[in-house]
C-alpha cells in the first residue's frame, strides 16, 4: 500500500502557471505533516544516469569478497565499501538486531574547494573519496549523478522554504558548502532464510534534512511508519525519487514535520532463494555551521521550542559516532 505517499511533480513547482506552484506545495506540506514521506517526478534526472549507476553499482557488488574489501576505509565507514553484515542499521531502536543482511558502498562531495568550511574533521566536512578500479563507468557515473543530486537538493529545499512560508530563498545560504552522502545500499540474495533478529535494515529515522531515495522494482521491501503508527509499503514508480525527511529537519521545524520511522523488510523466498535489491540513496546536508534552531512560523504562544538549538555539523558527527561506534574527537 502506498497511497499515502503522494507523487509529487517538482517541475510543476517550478513552472510559472501560479495554480500549479501552490498545488505543489499543498501536497508537500500535507505529506510532510503526516507522514514524512512523498514521491517526485518531474525531477530532471535522466533515467540513463539511473541505469548507469544502478548498473556500475551491482557490477561492484557481484565482484569477489576479497576484491570489494580493497576499498574498504575503517576510520571513515561512511566512505568506501562496507561488507555484508558489518553494520546494525536500527540498533538504537532495537538493541536485540542481529547485524544487517546488506553491503554498501559511501561516496561524498566530490570535489573540495580551498575552503576551510570544507576541511572540518568532525565527521561533517569533507572526507576524500575511495573509487574501485572497476567497473569503468563506476566513478563518471557516480560522479555525475552526485551533482544531480546537488542540484535536486537545492530545489527540494526551495519548495521546502515556500511550504514552510518562507521566501523560496531561506535555505540557500545553507547550502553553500553542504556535504552530501551518497551510498549505494546493496541487499544479497540468500539462499537460506534469515535468523531471528536478522533484517536488511531495522526501523530507524535518518539524520539530515532529507534523503533522496531510488528504489529498484523489488516489490515490498521498504515500509514506513504513519503516524498512526500503521506500516505502509513504499514500491517503486517509475521516474520517482522517494523523498524523506530527517531528523535536523524535524528539529528545525519544531516536530511540525515528522521523521518517520521506516525499515526494509526481510523478502519472501520463491524456490528456496530470496530477490536482490538495490537502492541509491543520498542523505542531503546542511552547512556544517549552519545552526538548527526553531525556524520562524514553527513556534508560537502554547507552542514553544521543543529543542535546543544545535550546529548541524555538531549533531551529525554525534550520530554517526553513535551510529558507528566511533570515539568522540580529543581536543588538541
Amino acid at each position: 500500500m502506498t497511497a499515502e505517499i503522494p507523487v509529487i511533480n517538482v517541475s510543476q513547482f517550478l513552472s510559472s502557471n501560479e495554480l500549479d506552484r501552490v498545488r505543489v506545495v499543498r501536497q508537500v506540506r500535507q505529506a510532510l505533516e503526516e507522514v514524512g514521506f512523498l514521491r517526485i517526478s518531474g525531477h530532471g534526472v535522466p533515467h540513463s544516469l539511473i541505469d548507469r549507476v544502478s548498473k556500475a553499482s551491482l557490477d561492484f557488488f557481484d565482484r569477489p569478497e576479497d576484491e570489494k574489501a580493497r576499498f574498504t576505509r575503517p576510520d571513515r565507514p561512511s566512505r568506501g565499501y562496507g561488507a555484508m553484515r558489518s553494520r546494525t542499521v536500527g540498533i538504537a531502536q532495537d538493541p536485540t538486531l542481529k547485524k544487517s543482511l546488506q553491503e554498501g558502498f559511501g561516496l561524498g562531495l566530490m570535489e573540495a574547494p580551498a575552503d576551510p568550511n570544507y576541511r572540518s574533521d568532525d565527521g561533517a566536512g569533507f572526507t576524500p573519496n575511495i573509487f574501485p578500479d572497476s567497473p569503468a563507468d563506476f566513478e563518471p557515473a557516480m560522479r555525475e549523478y552526485y551533482a544531480h543530486m546537488q542540484r535536486l537538493c537545492r530545489t527540494i529545499m526551495r519548495m521546502f522554504a515556500v511550504a514552510l512560508d518562507l521566501p523560496e530563498d531561506y535555505f540557500e545560504p545553507m547550502l553553500t558548502h553542504s556535504a552530501h552522502t551518497l551510498r549505494l545500499t546493496h541487499y544479497p540474495a540468500l539462499d537460506t532464510a534469515p535468523e531471528p533478529g536478522e533484517q536488511r535494515a531495522g526501523a530507524h529515522t535518518d539524520t539530515g534534512i532529507l534523503t533522496i531515495l531510488h528504489i529498484d522494482e523489488t516489490p515490498d521491501s521498504l515500509q514506513v511508519e504513519t503516524r498512526s503508527k500503521k506500516w505502509i509499503f513504499v514500491n517503486s514508480e517509475p521516474g520517482t525519487f522517494v523523498i524523506n525527511i530527517g531528523d535536523l529537519m524535524m528539529r528545525w521545524t519544531n516536530d511540525k514535520w515528522v521523521s518517520n520511522m521506516h525499515r526494509v523488510v526481510n523478502p519472501p523466498f520463491i524456490n528456496g532463494r530470496s530477490a536482490r535489491r538495490l537502492s541509491i540513496v543520498c542523505f542531503c546536508s546542511v552547512n556544517a555551521d549552519t545552526l538548527i534552531e526553531c525556524l520562524p512560523n514553527c513556534s508560537g504562544p502554547g507552542n514553544p521550542a521543543h529543542w535546543p538549538p544545535i550546529r548541524a555539523g555538531e549533531y551529525q558527527a554525534m550520530r554517526m559516532r553513535t551510529r558507528y561506534g566511533l570515539k568522540p574527537p580529543v581536543a588538541s
